[in-house]
Parts: structure tokens; C-alpha cells; sequence
């Protein structure tokens, strides 16, 4: 099972490096665990073959950012991307910024940006807003685990980073991050998330703008971890080894169960197993080869994906 770590490059799309993958392996089962945007850089979690049938519950992983909000605009894509569309004169203070940010930590629902790949009947959202159909989208369920004020400059600032014990942080010393062309000097709030899949940090811009009476865009943004997999694990797109592979039972989150022999020929038949396990849970056989992926109630797992590969 092959899964692959690359820091996405500024400018280019997720399916750019999927293709890339896809491409330098030979085959067309290559997938990601989560969209960047063009203008996003940072971990792009790739699956090839059998490893795609792991893409759901990767997804689900929770993921670390740190963003760049501009503040005194907002754009038509709520990126550096966008136009420009509307102005407000209002600057907020770097009080107000770390006064406003904890009510996000509550925030169950959220609309996603008009530029997003939601559907609505069938729809996508940025279809629809590039022909400037608009469509009424409905809040989302969202989760935000952590959000920090880093640092508050008058414009966007490409510092470095580097990983810490309290997640990622800026540093004198570490990976440097490549931002967009700026639209201006918009005062810039460098801000470190720890959120739930589905979440749109776009979406946390806009709606952090309009809370401090502002508008706001996101200038940057550096994608820091998936899950278990840190931005420093990360292969660079165009010097990627496909030797350098990920083990999925260091990238999943959940705990592992180990199985004898007997277990594993029932898991290969999808029988329920009585382990009073509960949550997701990975299987794994004797060869400590991820066998499946199960989810327990306390009493017994329900198998839900298998890997022969493992077995």
C-alpha cells in the first residue's frame, strides 16, 4: 500500500499533482485525502491503488493551517485569487482580532465560500458562481479545535515556520512560505487552526472579517498537517521519490487492534468480530499489515473496509 506526503506548490491545483503521480507511477488509481486550492500550499496526502480504498477515512483526519487574513477588502473568491468586491475603511485592532478569534472554538455551522465545490442539485457551487449564478448555499457542519493569533503586520509577510509542541509556529529558521501576490497593503492577521474535515478557511475569513465590522480575504495559506502527517514529511513535487512511501498504520489516527490467523480469515469473510472496541479501528494482521478498517459500538466491530492486500 503506497501513500505519499508532497508539499503542494503555489499555482497549481491538487489534480495537477495527482496527474503528476499518476503519470510518474503508470497508473490512474491515484487520489487525495483533501483539496488545496490553487493558492494554498502545503501537505497533499496521496493514496495509489489499493491505498485509495483509506481516502474516506483520511479525509476525516483533522488538519492544521495556518492562514494569512488581509483585512479592508473582500474578494469574489474570498482568496488572493478573486476580485476585488467589495471595501469597508475599518482596520481592526490586534486586541480586538484575539478577543473575536475564541467564539470560533463554538461555531458548529458555517456557510461555505460561492466559490466551492458544494453541490446543489447536482450543481457545483463554483460553476454556478462563475456564470454568476450565485446559488443559496446552507451552513455546514464545522469544527474548529484550535485557532491563535501568531502574529498582526500591516501586509502580508512569507515568514518561515517549523513544527513545535503546540503545533506549528513561526520560526527564524525552518520552511519558508511562498504566499500569493499580494492585492495590497491590507493589514494581516497570521493565524494558526486546528479544524474538523469540511471546514473552509476562506469561509473563516469572511466570517471573521464581518465580526470585527471589517472585511477580510485570505492572502495565504500553508497547509501544516493532516492527521498524523506534518508539512515536515513532505516531499517536494518536483524531486518526489516514489521509494519514500508513508506505513498507513503511522498516518491513521485511530488505535489498532492485532488479529491471529483465525481473526483474520473472518475479517476476509466479514464477519463481525466481538472486540469491545469503539470508534474507527484499524486491523491488523500478524505481519503487522493493515488487514482493514473496522468501527466498534463497545460489544463488536463492524467490518467496513478490507485490504487483501494485508491479509
Amino acid at each position: 500500500m503506497a501513500l505519499y506526503a508532497v508539499n503542494k506548490p503555489l499555482g497549481r491545483t491538487s489534480h495537477d499533482v495527482v496527474d503528476m503521480l499518476r503519470r510518474l507511477l503508470g497508473t490512474r488509481r491515484v487520489g487525495h485525502t483533501g483539496t488545496l486550492d490553487p493558492l494554498a500550499t502545503g501537505v497533499l496526502l496521496l493514496a495509489v491503488e489499493a491505498s485509495t480504498k483509506l481516502v474516506p477515512f483520511l479525509s476525516a483526519e483533522e488538519k492544521e493551517y495556518i492562514a494569512w487574513v488581509s483585512f479592508g477588502v473582500s474578494t469574489e473568491t474570498l482568496d488572493a485569487e478573486g476580485q476585488i468586491v467589495e471595501e469597508s475603511p475599518k482596520r481592526p485592532a490586534l486586541r480586538e482580532i484575539e478577543a473575536a478569534l475564541p467564539s470560533f472554538l463554538t461555531l458548529s455551522e458555517q456557510v461555505p465560500p460561492a466559490y466551492s465545490a458544494v453541490k446543489v442539485k447536482g450543481v457545483k457551487a463554483y460553476e454556478a458562481a462563475r456564470k454568476g449564478q450565485a446559488l443559496a448555499l446552507e451552513p455546514r457542519a464545522v469544527k474548529y479545535h484550535e485557532v491563535a493569533l501568531l502574529a498582526y503586520d500591516p501586509a502580508p509577510v512569507p515568514y518561515r515556520i517549523a513544527p513545535s509542541a503546540a503545533g506549528w509556529r513561526i520560526a527564524e529558521r525552518g520552511h519558508k512560505v511562498e504566499l500569493p501576490k499580494p492585492l495590497g497593503d491590507y493589514p494581516t492577521a497570521v493565524i494558526r487552526l486546528v479544524v474538523g474535515s469540511g471546514t473552509y478557511i476562506r469561509a473563516f475569513a469572511r466570517d471573521l472579517g464581518e465580526q470585527l465590522g471589517s472585511k477580510a480575504f485570505l492572502a495565504g495559506l500553508v497547509r501544516t498537517r493532516i492527521g498524523r502527517v506534518g508539512l515536515e514529511q513532505a516531499q517536494e513535487v518536483e524531486t518526489l521519490d516514489v521509494r519514500k512511501t508513508l506505513d498507513p498504520l503511522e498516518v491513521l489516527s485511530c488505535p489498532s487492534v492485532e488479529l491471529s490467523h483465525t481473526e483474520v480469515r473472518r475479517v476476509m469473510e466479514g464477519v463481525p468480530l466481538p472486540i469491545p472496541a469503539k470508534g474507527l479501528v484499524a486491523l491488523v494482521g500478524p505481519r503487522r499489515r493493515l488487514v482493514a478498517m473496522a468501527e466498534g459500538d463497545g460489544f463488536k466491530l463492524r467490518i467496513r473496509r478490507v485490504f487483501k492486500e494485508g491479509a
